[in-house]
């Protein structure tokens, strides 16, 4: 019925960006069809007379805060869907709604930590905690709401585990509320399942996770144990760690925490070329594993909790690590940097800059060319050219060249039209290595002074070749400086320096 008013009223959602996996427009307002199912549940309970409703009788004001405050979270995404409100006015909304829940009685006052034991939490502090969860477990669910069926499907294993939870600890309120949400949930499932005739839309996904996010709190009240924390979070493991995720990348890549994008975790398994209907199955068998895992906090010691959380904890960053993020891959990379090359990096670092102080108090061009080719080579360089113009100088400079006979093949030198060629190999590299210019990549420092250009040098790296384990930032600020000073002294006084060679 809600799928046709919205088709004859419009209230549809157009593919209008790329973020949008659907090629036509489907009706949106689930959440209406949700709340609608779970006030017509919990209504009718009243006509019946039962063990159960008598439980429920002093917590009938409980049940009304709750749909009241559901009821308003419902109005300000129907007015989302409809209209449109951006990321300040959803959070400042959800947030004046949360201090209203809260005054009304729905607070966390205390927390659970294990090893540790209850920790009463001062009102400011209780007040904060209750607002990050309820507002940050309602954005949750709206996030993943991005494949058909994902968010209703998530959002009934966590109405699953808090339903059997409360049935094992005797908490009437929260099983009948749960049962009335998966009842609903489970009821919407039929027609959001890829491919989808209609969406939860903002309204149904902000509504089901403020309603689980309350529940949770109402179940956690009376709880003593560290599982009053556990439960929760594994409850709602998926878009608990999709947040965490997408928050996390944000940051890293310096983009704004509330800027939508096509890189949250079913995202990421979309790319892998899997269908959504793949995507979803996977992250209800993802859904449904932190769920057992929640069940096994029930009753439990209380050093099993701290542990669990630490084993769910690390096949989380195991699985988030394989689907390929550029953040996790930079964060790898970069704690092997610190961690695994540091001490190699920095003892490569300290001997470049001895070769640069080297060179650049070298006296001759024999001293020159030993100073580049240590230096190169210490910086994994296949192959290294350097040219000079002469200025002139040709002479000394023939003598020079001569004298480098004994470096063997390794390092070759000429004047050829008034300039110097000298060039240094890798050992067992080849001459014809260097014609598949596929297999290397260049860095050509120009060579000038104040008076114009000296000449150039032209580094030679193969792309197979393993990690710079240096700074590069040392070959333009330390090296290419000393590279020229030393040219430019010995071009600038040659015959000297060649008499005192050849004596």
């Amino acid at each position: 019925m809600l799928r046709r008013c919205c088709e004859r009223a419009g209230l549809v959602d157009e593919p209008r960006d790329g973020r949008r996996l659907h090629r036509k427009g489907v009706p949106r307002l689930g959440g209406v069809a949700i709340f609608s199912s779970v006030v017509i549940a919990l209504a009718l309970l009243p006509l019946a007379k039962n063990l159960l409703t008598q439980a429920l009788q002093p917590d009938f004001r409980e049940i009304v805060v709750l749909l009241g405050c559901g009821l308003l979270v419902l109005l300000l995404g129907v007015y989302d869907d409809w209209r449109g409100a951006n990321a300040t006015v959803k959070f400042a909304a959800l947030s004046a709604i949360t201090a209203l829940f809260y005054a009304l009685g729905g607070r966390i006052e205390a927390v659970s930590i294990p090893f540790v034991g209850t920790v009463a939490l001062p009102h400011v502090v209780g007040f904060i905690v209750t607002l990050l969860w309820v507002v940050g477990i309602a954005n949750a669910f709206n996030l993943i709401d991005g494949v058909d069926g994902l968010a209703t499907g998530s959002a009934l294993f966590s109405c699953l585990v808090l339903l059997t939870v409360s049935l094992l600890q005797g908490r009437a309120l929260v099983a009948v509320v749960a049962l009335a949400l998966s009842g609903a949930l489970a009821g919407f499932l039929r027609y959001n399942f890829n491919p989808a005739s209609i969406f939860l839309g903002d309204s149904g996904s902000l509504f089901v996770g403020f309603s689980l996010a309350a529940l949770s709190i109402q179940g956690a009240q009376k709880a003593s144990t560290a599982v009053a924390v556990a439960i929760p979070l594994l409850a709602f493991g998926l878009p608990v760690v999709d947040t965490g995720v997408a928050i996390a990348r944000r940051m890293i890549s310096g983009k704004p925490i509330f800027q939508g994008d096509r890189e949250h975790i079913h995202h990421m398994l979309l790319q892998r070329g899997w269908s959504q209907r793949r995507v979803v199955l996977v992250l209800y068998g993802v859904s449904a594993l932190f769920g057992l895992f929640a069940m096994l906090f029930v009753n439990s010691a209380s050093s099993l909790p701290a542990v669990m959380l630490f084993v769910v904890g690390v096949a989380v960053v195991i699985g988030v690590g394989h689907l390929r993020y550029h953040e996790v891959d930079e964060l790898r990379a970069s704690v092997k940097r610190n961690l695994g090359d540091r001490r190699t990096r920095a003892a490569n670092n300290v001997a470049l800059r001895r070769g640069c102080q080297s060179l650049a108090t070298a006296a001759s061009l024999e001293q020159l060319f030993a100073s580049v080719a240590g230096i190169v080579e210490l910086c994994g360089f296949a192959h290294a050219g350097l040219e000079v113009r002469c200025h002139g100088q040709q002479g000394p400079l023939d003598q020079a060249v001569n004298a480098m006979s004994h470096h063997g093949n390794q390092q070759v030198a000429a004047i050829r039209d008034g300039c110097l060629y000298w060039s240094w190999k890798q050992v067992g590299f080849s001459g014809e290595d260097l014609a598949a210019a596929d297999e290397f990549w260049t860095l050509r420092l120009p060579l000038a002074n104040g008076t114009g250009p000296l000449g150039c040098l032209n580094l030679h790296r193969r792309f197979d070749g393993d990690g710079l384990q240096f700074n590069v930032g040392y070959l333009t600020t330390i090296f290419q400086p000393a590279l020229v000073q030393a040219v430019e002294r010995i071009l600038s006084a040659p015959p000297r320096h060649m008499t005192a060679h050849a004596g």
